[in-house]
């Protein structure tokens, strides 16, 4: 018997390791590359349905406890909390992004509802991430209010 006819061929050539690890990393660089607008894009949905949740249970509260409740923004330090005037701790506080910036125009930076559970005085807030701006607008009566693109 010949010896070079007993040596099988366990393995890959440099030549086939080399393009699957090409094509390995091409589909990483794509992966990676698309995962960054997709992480903003749920930085800003996830503060915007946090907040609506939070202004909803602000007025439930004081709908259901017959006493005015709060939302105050802290702009400096990037949160908001929802206080009862009966309570001298407040229910919560939410932190948000630094990229996330909220100007009031008409409300400033306080949000109250009254022991009904409407507003107290309407208007708009405007809330901006990066390059997009989001406003939410608060209309007397029943304490209604939308957040919309802009």
């Amino acid at each position: 018997m010949d010896l070079h006819q007993k040596h099988k061929k366990n393995g890959f050539t440099l030549l086939e390791s080399l393009l699957v690890l090409s094509i390995v990393s091409i589909m990483s660089l794509v992966l990676i590359t698309n995962i960054v607008p997709i992480h903003q894009k749920k930085v800003i949905e996830s503060f915007l349905t946090q907040f609506e949740k939070d202004l909803m249970y602000a007025q439930q509260f004081a709908l259901v406890n017959e006493e005015s409740v709060y939302l105050l923004i802290n702009a400096n330090q990037q949160q908001y909390d929802v206080k009862s005037t009966s309570r001298s701790t407040p229910f919560f506080k939410r932190n948000y992004s630094s990229d996330i910036v909220i100007e009031g125009s008409a409300l400033s930076n306080r949000i109250i509802y009254n022991s009904n559970g409407s507003i107290q005085k309407s208007g708009t807030i405007y809330i901006y991430y990066k390059k997009s701006t989001y406003k939410a607008t608060f209309y007397l009566g029943k304490g209604r209010f939308k957040i919309e693109k802009l």
